[in-house]
């Protein structure tokens, strides 16, 4: 039986539509493969491009930075992303730039509080009640050693002691000095007898009889002059400033 000039179309054009088909399909597979390798090849390229493996700034970087923006507008989506994303990398770099200044600035405050804090430690009254208590109890045992003090009576000593700790007390603190223990021991050896003498030597210009020169000797102690009378705290005041300004004058080598 002959076939059909239909069913002989079908014979014939079905497997060669089914060829054609196949072909079509594989050009376009090979189409997207490509577009979608070249994709994938730009987006692990990207990071590189928005920040170098080198993150050196260079002053071209920073130039490029400050550049005009009038041309971001001809920008594709990706630059301009690229773009934005660098801006805001410099923007960071110059934040931290102001916050390792500020951190600078922060340590010199935090070395100049703790400078002010052992500045007041020092003349805190606990702690330096001890050391004016230490140089006293020192000077004591000091004048009392010494053949000079022979000439004075054991109840002049103690006075004397008690005025060199006073004087001690009153010019560090109004110099706000700070002595290291070798300095206070040339203070107490070396500088504090002058003025214990000369401040036992007016005693008995000042004070008049044992009553008055008990007076005196409380005044250095506990700096009282309530008991006294006006004659006396006047004579008092004119042998302590001449053996105040011997000392100052011994002092000035800690102040330099």
């Amino acid at each position: 039986m002959q076939l059909s000039r239909l069913k002989l179309a079908l014979l014939i054009g079905g497997p060669l539509l089914l060829i054609i088909a196949g072909l079509s399909g594989y050009f376009i597979y090979s189409t997207i493969s490509a577009q979608q390798a070249e994709n994938r090849k730009k987006v692990e390229n990207f990071g590189e491009l928005v920040i170098p493996l080198d993150s050196a700034v260079t002053d071209a970087d920073i130039l490029n930075s400050q550049a005009p923006t009038i041309a971001k507008e001809d920008m594709t989506p990706t630059q301009r992303i690229i773009t934005t994303l660098k801006d805001e990398r410099f923007k960071l770099l110059n934040e931290a730039e102001v916050m390792r200044e500020q951190i600078a600035n922060l340590q010199a405050q935090v070395t100049e509080l703790e400078h002010y804090k052992r500045t007041n430690e020092r003349y805190a009254p606990h702690t330096f009640d001890e050391e004016v208590s230490t140089v006293h109890t020192r000077m004591r045992q000091l004048l009392a050693s010494q053949e000079e003090s022979k000439r004075f009576t054991g109840n002049q000593i103690k006075g004397m002691a008690a005025a060199a700790a006073q004087e001690y007390r009153r010019y560090l603190t109004m110099h706000k000095l700070l002595l290291d223990q070798d300095q206070i021991d040339t203070v107490v050896n070396v500088h504090l007898p002058v003025y214990a003498y000369c401040i036992g030597d007016g005693m008995d210009i000042a004070a008049n009889n044992r009553e008055e020169e008990q007076l005196v000797i409380e005044y250095f102690k506990t700096e009282k002059t309530d008991l006294m009378g006006s004659r006396l705290k006047s004579d008092l005041k004119a042998i302590i400033e001449p053996c105040q300004e011997l000392f100052a004058q011994r002092m000035e080598v800690f102040s330099k």
